[in-house]
Parts: C-alpha cells; sequence; structure tokens
C-alpha cells in the first residue's frame, strides 16, 4: 500500500508545482456555464430544464484536459520504467494516477459546482442528487481518461486522439449522470444506479487495459 500512497503523494505534489493547468481548467469549465446563460436570456424556465445537461456537458470537456500529459512526463523521466518493475506494478500506478487526477481535476469542479448551479437557477432541491451523480460520473470520466491516455501515449496529437477515443465512450456516462440529477427518483435513482455499475465495471477494466498499453508502448520504445 505504501508504493501506491507514494505514487499518489508524488502525482499530488506535481500537480501543486504545475497548480495554473488546474486554475486554466476550472476557468473553462466556469466560462462555459457563465456563457450559457448570456446566450438563452434570462428565461428562467429554460435554465432550469438545461441547466443539469449544461453542466454536465462543461464538465465532460473540463474533464479532458490534462490527460495528454498524465503518463508523458514519468514516460520521458524513465519513471515509468522504474513503476514497471516495482512492487507497484502499472495497474495499481494507473489507478494511483486516477486517484490523483481527481483529486487535481475533477474534485475543484465538485466544490464549485453549488454556486453555479445556483446561478443557473437550478433548484435547491435537486442538488443532493446532483452532486453525487457528478461524484460518481466524475470517476466514471476518470477511468475513461485514463483509458484513453495509456493507448494514447507516444502518438501525435494525443489530445486529438485521446478525445477521439473518450467522448464516444463518455456518451452513456453523460446520459445517465444528466438524468441521475434531473429526475425526481431522490438521490439513489435508477439511472444513479446504471452510473455506478458503469464505474464498477469501469475500475474492473480501466488498470488492465491502461496496463497492457503502457506496457505494450514500453516495448516498442524499447525496440
Amino acid at each position: 500500500m505504501r508504493p501506491f500512497i507514494a505514487q499518489i503523494s508524488r502525482d499530488l505534489d506535481i500537480a501543486w508545482q504545475n497548480r495554473q493547468d488546474v486554475v486554466v481548467m476550472l476557468g473553462f469549465f466556469i466560462i462555459i456555464i457563465a456563457l450559457f446563460p448570456l446566450a438563452i436570456g434570462p428565461k428562467s424556465a429554460m435554465l432550469q430544464s438545461l441547466g443539469i445537461p449544461m453542466i454536465w456537458i462543461a464538465a465532460l470537456l473540463s474533464s479532458l484536459n490534462g490527460f495528454d500529459r498524465l503518463f508523458a512526463q514519468d514516460v520521458r523521466d524513465g519513471w515509468l520504467d522504474q513503476i514497471s518493475l516495482s512492487a507497484l506494478g502499472l495497474g495499481w500506478y494507473a489507478v494511483a494516477k486516477a486517484v490523483s487526477h481527481w483529486l487535481t481535476a475533477s474534485l475543484p469542479l465538485l466544490l464549485i459546482t453549488p454556486i453555479l448551479a445556483l446561478m443557473l437557477n437550478i433548484a435547491t432541491t435537486k442538488l443532493p442528487a446532483l452532486m453525487t451523480a457528478l461524484l460518481v460520473g466524475t470517476m466514471a470520466l476518470t477511468l475513461l481518461g485514463i483509458i484513453g491516455a495509456a493507448l494514447a501515449e507516444g502518438a501525435r496529437r494525443s489530445s486529438a486522439l485521446i478525445a477521439i477515443l473518450v467522448l464516444p465512450l463518455a456518451v452513456p456516462v453523460l446520459i445517465f449522470g444528466a438524468l441521475a440529477a434531473a429526475t425526481d427518483d431522490g438521490i439513489i435513482s435508477p439511472h444513479l444506479m446504471l452510473l455506478g455499475a458503469m464505474l464498477a465495471l469501469l475500475l474492473a477494466m480501466a488498470p488492465l487495459v491502461a496496463a497492457t498499453a503502457l506496457k505494450i508502448g514500453e516495448t516498442e520504445s524499447g525496440i
């Protein structure tokens, strides 16, 4: 367990050194949502009906930021070669990367969401369901991003390739997440259960896929 915690701590230290990237991502999230009321005008009913999907779209687009650099520095520094020979292993390394990326990229979005939801005239009674769905959904999006980043590592224009890989797979997360927050089925709704099932599936698949992709990438670079 110590190597796992140490990897997360290392990634968090690097993220703190590059905290301007987090500020840019958070600013991008806020700008998307802030421009939305200006585009459709001060129509309270329309804002209430479209506010939750808009938050989800903004969260999805913002979560893509930084995935292209997720493994790049470790590959250049030779850290990935050391990880593959260590007790941690590439699978747990990918999970640690997912945890640290979620803490630095998605957690700030969750913290600012209640304020933005009020700006969009979203009823306060929907906030618990919205926050719960975003909590589960952003974790699923992070695992999808880990898979995309591992598959695209070393490729030219990796950011565009990651978007092509992740966005189609993220559509079910977007749909179930928006419905879980918008319907009146309570916090633990059927849509949230489906979203949780997707998270569980990704949690089982993402480390294996990412580890295999990174191992293949190491082999090809060694050749």
